[in-house]
């Protein structure tokens, strides 16, 4: 598998809609997209780090790994807040799980999490075809209930010889206030930069396209759709470029424009004809 680090659409949308307060309506569907894209997002880097045996941002303590097809399984008692990581590679459908236990545990990324990840995939990130499946099973982030399916596909190269991936999430969110977000999304990761070179991931480079959409239960739900490709630079803690439209149930559009590339944090969101800055 490739190591992926995934950001989440809507982190910089918090902030502006954070730093505009009173400005206009007010809105939580920005800050419930971020928890949800988040929670779904995580999911990559958790597998990617837990098949080589390590999971160093998502858990605090003792780490276990067993590993079905070389017979290699620690049977210690699993200790409070360690981790257990299961590799099963004897199917066609090759199986991480990640298990954190029925208690909270405080993990290095700062946030809190209990229950289990289970993903599958059918081969190598790269290989035209791949699926890799990431499935919740009781599991919990920050209170927050995660449920459903993400699926990432290998569709092979585009008409530029690019390497793009298929990734849909179904899923649903019950918050720690007991609202329920039932959420999907539609996307597509085009490798801009970086696919020749395997062993260094830091030169990757992705365009992000696509829409997604929520609804909650007290009818404060959105649509989130990329009208220009947002741009992921590897190494960049930000979104460089792009623009995400993102509508709250009967309230005004925000468009978010990223900018022209510079990593520097800076963008801009506009509702009614007003644009703001927020920097970096």
């Amino acid at each position: 598998m490739k190591k992926i680090i995934l950001f989440t659409l809507a982190i910089g949308i918090v902030a502006s809609l954070s730093s505009c307060k009173g400005k206009y309506d007010n809105s939580s569907a920005p800050k419930i997209n971020a928890t949800v894209e988040s929670a779904f997002s995580e999911f990559s880097n958790m597998a990617d780090q837990a098949v080589t045996g390590n999971l160093f941002y998502y858990k605090n303590g003792t780490l276990i790994v067993n590993d079905v097809a070389s017979g290699t399984v620690n049977n210690d008692i699993k200790a409070p807040c360690s981790v257990v990581i299961t590799l099963d590679t004897l199917n066609s459908a090759k199986t991480i799980t990640i298990d954190w236990g029925t208690s909270n545990c405080d993990c290095n990324d700062g946030k809190q999490r209990r229950g289990k990840l289970i993903t599958t995939f059918t081969g190598s990130y790269y290989a035209q075809g791949t699926v890799i499946t990431h499935t919740p099973i009781d599991y919990y982030v920050n209170d927050n209930k995660v449920e459903g399916t993400k699926v990432v596909t290998n569709m092979g190269l585009n008409t530029l010889g690019q390497p793009y991936y298929n990734v849909a999430i179904d899923g649903v969110v019950t918050l720690a206030t007991g609202e329920i977000v039932n959420y999907t999304s539609s996307r597509v990761r085009t490798f801009t930069n970086g696919f020749t070179t395997l062993l260094n991931f830091y030169d990757d480079e992705y365009d992000i396209t696509g829409t997604a959409n929520a609804t909650v239960v007290n009818g404060d739900g959105y649509v989130a759709s990329i009208t220009s490709p947002l741009h992921i630079k590897i190494g960049c803690g930000y979104v460089t470029k792009g623009e995400l439209e993102i509508t709250p149930t009967d309230k005004p559009v925000r468009i978010i424009n990223y900018g022209d590339g510079t990593c520097d944090g800076t963008f801009t969101i506009t509702i009614n004809g007003n644009t703001y800055t927020v920097m970096g």
